[in-house]
């Protein structure tokens, strides 16, 4: 299996870009690749996505317009991660809104609707927050994903595309210790099963 994860960190990109590696590597090979040129990036060869988180604010416009461009036409099997979890979700159409303080605290997520995703977890399990921005939860619909996971600082936690294998999240689960090891390995084991790979 081959992954691309997708940077979107400005500063320290190489070093923030650490513990996404550390998750991924233990399923699947991989290539780092900035937000910024994945359009022309050639991902046929490739088998999922990975999207990074990033403290750049979505509302304030401050995105690459081509890596929004190119998720809109992407059909890889994609777990968004809270920056990239809020550009896949805009690239369909739902909208993101800022909070005044950013939220920044381990938080209790709660599954409203029981996924793959979540295999292995309770229906409630701690994960770490680091965010300003979410997604509207009215808007979701439209957009064509369907919630699976709330908490209390944050309408929107977990998402997934209703055609395409899609999924984010707002939560951080490369920096959620086993909680978010588990999503990783529900997601490649998805992977692996959707493209026949054993």
């Amino acid at each position: 299996m081959k992954t691309i994860i997708v940077n979107s960190y400005r500063v320290n990109p190489d070093e923030r870009i650490i513990p996404y590696i550390e998750c991924v590597s233990k399923h699947s090979e991989f290539v780092v690749v900035p937000d910024v040129v994945i359009y022309d990036f050639d991902t046929s060869d490739y088998d999922a996505l990975i999207l990074s988180g990033s403290p750049d604010l979505i509302s304030c416009g401050a995105f690459s317009k081509s890596y929004l461009e190119f998720l809109k036409y992407n059909r890889l099997p994609t777990l968004g991660i809270c920056y990239g979890h809020q550009l896949l979700a805009k690239a369909f159409g739902a909208k993101i809104s800022s909070q005044k303080y950013p939220i920044e605290k381990e938080e209790l997520i709660r599954i409203i609707k029981l996924d793959p995703i979540f295999a292995g977890l309770d229906s409630e399990f701690i994960a770490q927050e680091s965010h300003r921005e979410y997604v509207e939860k009215e808007s979701l619909v439209k957009a064509g994903f369907e919630l699976l996971a709330v908490s209390e600082s944050c309408e929107v936690e977990a998402i997934k595309h209703i055609e395409y294998f899609f999924y984010g999240v707002q939560f951080h689960p490369e920096r959620s210790g086993r909680n978010g090891q588990i999503i990783f390995e529900n997601f490649f084991n998805l992977v692996r099963k959707l493209r026949g790979l054993g």
